[in-house]
């Protein structure tokens, strides 16, 4: 039986032969297969559980530092990063960016924001602001969406076209025919006596968790030639506060409704401060039957 070493020192010696364990792996004058001990570097046999030295777990291998465990908080910096830029303003033009690109195969983007769109289901043409994201499933579906933040479509589409019910990022334009009836005794081809009603039924009886605060009262405008009316309301929700702006145009197509119905919902921060009023606006004004 081998006595423990006089000096605190790790044994560095073959245990069957006492040569010196150069070869951390094997004993270069018996051959016998050796093992290394992962916190004091010594040296024991094939079949040895623990150091005799240290009493160190071989089976563990080499000891780590304890820095090692600061990798869980290198790895929480990126996520953090993230996080961080997510609330940060420069969050939603990468956002708006990445959405163009994910849903090119189901959107078009508008590149250069003066070219006339042309939607054949609607039979009626416009004008995108540029890199706005437009969705238009032709005959498939009665609008068309002009979003300003590409994801914003889809919830108009699970919200089967009412914009009431979408809770958007950023700026969300629809075009399409109205999908009820006129109010009763009220010509449907005349745009400002249809707005009023709905105007009037939105102040007094709003759907639930909705406020309307009447901005721009319902007044007459002709687009391309065509009698129009349009209003725009403050919208109070939840989720926060939006603008929200409403018009019809008289519409000549035959076998279609007499109006054409235009509608726009934008967060309060880019209705004031990004121009998404005037962007607004410029697409309502550019609309032309064909």
């Amino acid at each position: 039986m081998k006595l423990p070493p006089m000096a605190l020192t790790a044994p560095s010696l073959c245990p069957r032969c006492d040569a010196p364990a150069i070869m951390t792996d094997h004993c270069i004058q018996c051959a016998l297969p050796l093992r290394q001990c992962g916190s004091c570097q010594g040296i024991a046999g094939p079949f040895d559980r623990y150091c005799g030295f240290c009493g160190y777990d071989l089976v563990q291998g080499a000891r780590r530092a304890p820095l090692w465990r600061l990798w869980l908080l290198a790895a929480l910096i990126p996520l953090a990063a993230g996080i961080a830029f997510g609330f940060s303003p420069w969050a939603r033009p990468a956002a708006h960016t990445v959405a163009s690109i994910v849903g090119a195969s189901r959107t078009t983007p508008n590149p250069a924001g003066t070219t006339p769109q042309h939607s054949a289901a609607l039979a009626v043409s416009y004008v995108a602001p540029k890199d706005w994201v437009i969705l238009d499933a032709g005959q498939a579906s009665p609008y068309v969406v002009v979003s300003h933040y590409g994801p914003d479509d889809m919830k108009v589409t699970d919200a089967k076209g009412d914009l009431l019910q979408v809770k958007g990022q950023a700026a969300i334009i629809e075009l399409g025919r109205p999908a009820g009836a006129a109010p009763p005794a009220v010509d449907p081809s005349d745009p400002q006596a249809v707005l009023a009603v709905e105007v009037s039924t939105l102040v007094s009886a709003p759907p639930a968790g909705l406020k309307f605060d009447v901005v721009t009262p319902v007044h007459a405008l002709t687009i391309n030639g065509r009698p129009a009316a349009a209003v725009i309301f403050k919208v109070t929700r939840d989720s926060g506060t939006y603008y929200l702006e409403r018009a019809y145009i008289s519409s000549p197509t035959p076998g279609q409704p007499p109006l054409f119905a235009f509608g726009a919902l934008v967060p309060t921060n880019d209705w004031d401060g990004a121009g998404d009023n005037t962007r607004v606006d410029q697409v309502l004004r550019s609309i032309r039957f064909v």
